[in-house]
Formats: C-alpha cells, structure tokens, sequence
C-alpha cells in the first residue's frame, strides 16, 4: 500500500497539488495524510480541500478543523485543519485534542483583520486493506515552541493512539530543534543553520518527541529518506541548510526498500506548497 504526507499550506495550489497526487509514484495512494488544509478560504469561496481532493481522487476523507477564523464581532467561516484520504472506507474517526504550548501561532502584527479561535487536533482513523485492520492518524505540531513543548504535544496525541496492532502514523512535527517565540530569534537560528545544517536534516538528537514515537513502538527509519529536507522557506537557502519537518512512522508494518521519496511539488517555476510530499509503499 502507498502512504503520502503533505503538508498542503492551506490548499491554495488546489490543481497542481491534484495534479502530483494523480501521477507516479503518488497516483493511486490508499492513504494520504494532509496537514494545514483549509476551507472557506477567500481566496477560493467555499471551496473544501480535503473533501474535494477526496472526491477527485475517489477516495474517503475525515477532515478535523484545528482553527477557525472570523472578523472581529462576526462569525466563524474559515477554518484549517488536518485530514486523511482512504482508499478504504473508515471503521471510525476520531478527532484528538492536543496539548496547546504558551508560544504564538502568529507572531504579533498589531490589531488582526482576523480572529483565531480554536487549538491543536489531531486525527485517529480505524480503516481495513486487504481484510486488516490499521490505525491511521495525523497531526500538525506548533513550529515556534520549544522542542520539549512539541514533545509533550505528541505525548498528549499518542494518549488517545492505540498501543498495539498496525498502525500508520505522520505530520508536520515542525522539527526545527529550536524555539522561534519572536522575530528576534530567527538570526540566532540562522547561525546555527550556518554552523551546523546537519542538525536541521536530522533533528532527531534534539528533538524528544521521537522518543515518544519509539515508546509507543512506531518507527520511523526505512520511512524518511535520511538526511534529506522536505521544508523550502525561501529558494534562495541551499537544500542543505533547509530542514526535515515532515514525518512517517509506522508499527507492524515493513516500509518497502527502496521506496521512500521526498517528491519536490514542483512545477516550472512555481511550488504547490512550501513543504515537499513525503511518500512510502508497506507491506501488509
């Protein structure tokens, strides 16, 4: 079976975020995690994306809004979240509350046009390939705390994730190894990325979620390509200074060798999100 990972950076590159999902090696996936999806965005009126794509592809979508959005004193009409796309039906779907950290979401930008309101979810799926049952799930971690407070996230997350039986796991875990509270702390960062880029490719030294992915006996080795980003920022910094922030991990189930890819979306010169797919094919 074939797993892919987006983070889509809202869905606002609708088509030619379809377009990858519809051809080698992503066409045809039985399960696609998405983070960071939007609906009743402006700049598209009304458009669902994760229902949408679900529907293009022909497959079933659970879609849980993390925040939602609305002008001051009116109502809530945007929203962003997470969703799964299944080849199979879902058995259930549960929407998972997670631990929200003290750092901004936002750094400040004087009076918003737009209120926040809402906090962290996750998503727990139950669905059936091939007569087997897999938990399927997903979640966005925040990407300006401190790597302790993303652990204790995760930790919160995996509470509600079964401990036993096959299982698929990823997201954006926003791995930076760093915490990014203010502007003010993003030259400090940048030294580091000059000093020591390797930390930034594989964080899992400096990043303690991890090891809460490992007590809850997912793996992620033979699902990541090493060493290897799947966050562009800016065109202008060196792939070898931009960071991994996209994850897969699984339990009982073997990741097919050879198969794991960071597909770059994109097409001439336009990118379909800031983040690159990550992709794997598992054995049953």
């Amino acid at each position: 079976m074939r797993v892919v990972l987006l983070n889509a950076a809202s869905g606002r590159r609708f088509r030619e975020i379809l377009k990858f999902l519809q051809r080698p090696p992503l066409r045809a996936a039985d399960v696609i995690l998405l983070c960071e999806v939007n609906s009743g965005m402006s700049w598209s009126p009304g458009r669902d994306v994760a229902v949408e794509l679900g529907e293009a592809l022909k497959m079933s979508c659970a879609y849980v809004p993390q925040f939602g959005f609305a002008r001051p004193g009116g109502k809530v009409t945007r929203f962003t979240g997470n969703a799964i796309l299944s080849s199979a039906s879902f058995e259930d779907v549960l929407a998972v509350p997670i631990y929200r950290p003290a750092a901004p979401y936002v750094w400040s930008r004087g009076s918003p046009r737009w209120k926040r309101v809402g906090g962290p979810a996750g998503i727990i799926t139950r669905v059936k390939f091939s007569g087997a049952e897999i938990t399927v799930g997903v979640a966005h971690m925040h990407s300006r705390c401190a790597p302790a407070e993303r652990a204790r996230q995760m930790a919160s997350y995996l509470e509600w994730f079964p401990r036993s039986g096959r299982a698929i796991f990823g997201g954006d875990l926003n791995t930076t190894t760093v915490e990014l509270p203010s502007r003010a702390h993003l030259l400090p960062t940048m030294r580091q990325m000059f000093v020591n880029p390797q930390r930034f490719r594989a964080p899992q030294p400096y990043e303690p979620l991890f090891e809460h992915l490992r007590d809850h006996g997912l793996q992620i080795d033979g699902l990541n390509v090493p060493d290897r980003p799947t966050f562009t920022f800016s065109g202008l910094i060196p792939r070898s200074m931009r960071p991994k922030l996209d994850w897969l991990a699984v339990r009982d189930l073997r990741p097919v060798a050879g198969t794991a890819a960071v597909i770059e979306p994109r097409s001439l010169l336009r990118r379909a999100s800031d983040h690159d797919f990550v992709t794997v094919a598992l054995e049953l």
